[in-house]
């Protein structure tokens, strides 16, 4: 009897040491992330259906500051057929809400269909809405706190002033 005591007091303290430091380590680790806030317009906030006929949304993103700014109306990319999914093209594929990349090695990604698609997608400079409405969910390269770009009209962008990762495509 005296033996089973010592065994279930040891275990006792090993399960309790494990659970203490799983809860620290999760507390840690950042596994909670906070929910994405919104961009800050700089300048006047330009929603991206606001462009004239033939025309698409062009803006500038800082994912350092959390800031966007409209950057004028230009002429649209051709538009292929809708996809009922999201299908992951690389290389993107004319019409596709696409993650450009800062500079080579990295690849562009081309986004088509409908619904959302998690991953992460590093060292991007650009997102380009495609034939459907895109919008992503990011943060800087370096860290910090994650934000949700607006949704994109069919061929607006947003180009960064320095690198973001991408955790999230919603089409």
């Amino acid at each position: 009897m005296r033996m089973s005591k010592k065994v279930v007091a040891v275990t006792a303290l090993a399960v309790g040491s494990l659970l203490a430091g799983t809860a620290s380590a999760s507390a840690a680790g950042g596994s909670a992330e906070a929910a994405p806030s919104s961009l800050t317009w700089v300048g006047e906030a330009v929603p991206s259906d606001a462009a004239p006929a033939g025309k698409v949304a062009r803006y500038q993103a800082d994912p350092e500051a959390g800031t966007i700014t409209f950057l004028g109306f230009g002429e649209p990319e051709p538009e292929p057929e809708f996809t009922p999914f999201i299908v992951v093209n690389n290389p993107p594929r004319a019409g596709d809400c696409v993650l450009a990349p800062t500079s080579v090695p990295y690849a562009s990604y081309g986004f088509r269909g409908a619904g959302t698609i998690n991953g992460t997608w590093a060292n991007r400079q650009r997102i380009t809405a495609g034939v459907e409405r895109c919008a992503g969910t990011y943060r800087a390269q370096s860290g910090g706190p994650a934000f949700n770009t607006p949704v994109l009209a069919p061929g607006a962008t947003i180009v960064f002033t320095s690198p973001a990762v991408f955790s999230q495509v919603r089409i």
